[in-house]
């Protein structure tokens, strides 16, 4: 391998900031019940009475085939991406402490929005966001929750693509990516560019993946992906720990801030430390999804789905803590917004043997291209129940083997063409999705519990929730006018 291709960053760019009715009929007898005035407890009860009488189908009660295991895996893996990649650059502004308890609050936030979801919705007995929120606020929040999702989700799936193209091609003039590099080919062949290597991944990989209608058979693909999470994570911690015990530690690591690294002024380091905690946000982002995770499950009980959020949120949380900390360690203050721009062949080759560091860097990049292919699969997923529900204001389930098959195919296209003729698009996406997520993260699950006479503390919790988005959604716009970016 060339001097140039031990120290091309293997990453250039870092992605954008993963409904009918509610089935409660009016038949004649007991009128069903508002959503706000069905205790979790009464669940059972009332699903049973309406079944008897017509006005719940089994559609609206269904248990899937995934344990604990794979709906952790469909968690996990709906909510780590590329994000991830930001985090040790996140805690090199605020210091390895600071930067802990930053992201533990985010986990806690995000364990509330999502509690909120799960709770809610089976109080109204509905399968799925859009539901729960039309139950609430009509035809019109429901579509507002649905544009959101979809905004997002598309955003961040276009920026997977050039990721992916980026890790496995590179880009011109060197094109120095994994496997023009291994097959020692530079010049860009028809079958190494950008757009074949793409076109082959989604039609071999993506597609025949979501040929299945369950999530049950995706958490299998989730499950590797978690399993090539951590191999990435342990490679980085490993190579944190030899950098400790050789004395290499980068400079400028610190547990508290220091200096200036948050700014000069009061404002500067507001803004900073709001910047941390979007960053950590968008880490954490998997509302979208909870519900068909939860419909998926042998045991889709709001208890069953609570133990799902706890230990995939904790596993989350362990997993950005080891990339986040290690990272820092490995490149200190001056680290960039993707870690793995720092991690070259020529990096790891002070570390540990040539051999081993070429096996390390491209063994990382692998691994995490395998994950963001699983976590595209998911985010097709929502964008397709989304979309189907906001345009025919139908559970994406019942439609036919055709229509069902066409939007999906057309989901990924799309996604695919934009990728390769625009890729810098999501430039713009990053912007609007960062503010689309507030809208489904934390505005509506706010907004749900300030409709149902909340107690005092519910109420200045969901409060909490809305501030928090507004903040989030005018820290992104401010950065983005005064062209700031976390590098």
């Amino acid at each position: 391998m060339a001097t140039d291709d031990l120290e091309a960053p293997l990453l250039s760019q870092l992605p954008p900031g993963e409904s009918g009715p509610s089935g409660l009929s009016s038949h004649d007898g007991p009128a069903p019940a508002t959503p706000c005035s069905v205790a979790p407890s009464d669940l059972s009860a009332l699903e049973h009475l309406l079944a008897q009488q017509g006005g719940l189908d089994e559609e609206h009660c269904p248990s899937g085939q995934c344990g604990l295991g794979g709906g952790v895996a469909n968690l996990v893996t709906t909510a780590v991406g590329a994000g991830m990649l930001a985090l040790p650059c996140a805690v090199s502004k605020t210091g390895i402490l600071v930067g802990g308890l930053l992201f533990c609050l985010v986990a806690a936030l995000t364990f509330a929005s999502c509690s909120i979801i799960v709770r809610y919705a089976g109080r109204a007995g509905v399968n799925s966001y859009g539901e729960l929120v039309q139950a609430h606020f009509g035809r019109l929040g429901s579509t507002l929750l649905q544009s959101a999702i979809v905004v997002h989700v598309s955003g961040v799936m276009i920026g997977y693509n050039v990721i992916i193209a980026d890790v496995l091609v590179g880009s011109a003039p060197r094109y120095s990516g994994v496997l023009p590099t291994l097959l020692g080919r530079h010049d860009n062949p028809w079958f190494l560019s950008r757009p074949a290597v793409l076109a082959a991944l989604m039609v071999g990989v993506v597609l025949p993946t979501l040929v299945p209608r369950s999530l049950n058979a995706v958490a299998k693909f989730s499950s590797f992906s978690v399993c090539m999470l951590f191999v990435l994570a342990s490679a980085i911690a490993s190579l944190a720990a030899v950098a400790v015990a050789r004395g290499q530690v980068a400079p400028g690591v610190h547990f508290l801030p220091h200096g200036e690294q948050l700014g000069a002024s009061l404002l500067d380091k507001l803004t900073a430390l709001l910047t941390v905690i979007s960053v950590g946000a968008l880490a954490f982002t998997c509302q979208f999804n909870l519900l068909p995770i939860q419909k998926s499950l042998r045991d889709s009980s709001q208890c069953g789905m609570m133990r799902v959020l706890v230990v995939g949120l904790a596993s989350c949380t362990a997993l950005y803590a080891t990339v986040a900390v290690s990272g820092y360690t490995l490149f200190g203050s001056g680290i960039d917004g993707d870690v793995l721009k720092d991690l070259t062949a020529r990096f790891v080759a002070t570390l540990v043997p040539r051999t081993v560091a070429h096996a390390i860097v491209y063994g990382v990049a692998l691994s995490y291209t395998l994950c963001l292919l699983a976590n595209f699969v998911l985010k097709v997923w929502a964008v397709r129940e989304a979309l189907i529900e906001m345009t025919l204001n139908v559970p994406s389930q019942t439609l036919g083997a055709l229509p069902f098959y066409s939007i999906t195919a057309a989901l990924v296209a799309l996604a695919y063409l934009i990728s390769v003729l625009v890729p810098s698009i999501y430039g713009l996406l990053a912007l609007v999705g960062a503010t689309a997520t507030v809208v489904f993260s934390y505005v509506f699950p706010s907004l749900v519990v300030l409709t149902c006479k909340p107690s005092a503390l519910q109420r200045a919790g969901a409060y909490g929730l809305l501030f928090l988005g507004a903040t989030m959604s005018a820290t992104a716009i401010y950065n983005h006018i005064i062209g700031a970016e976390l590098e």
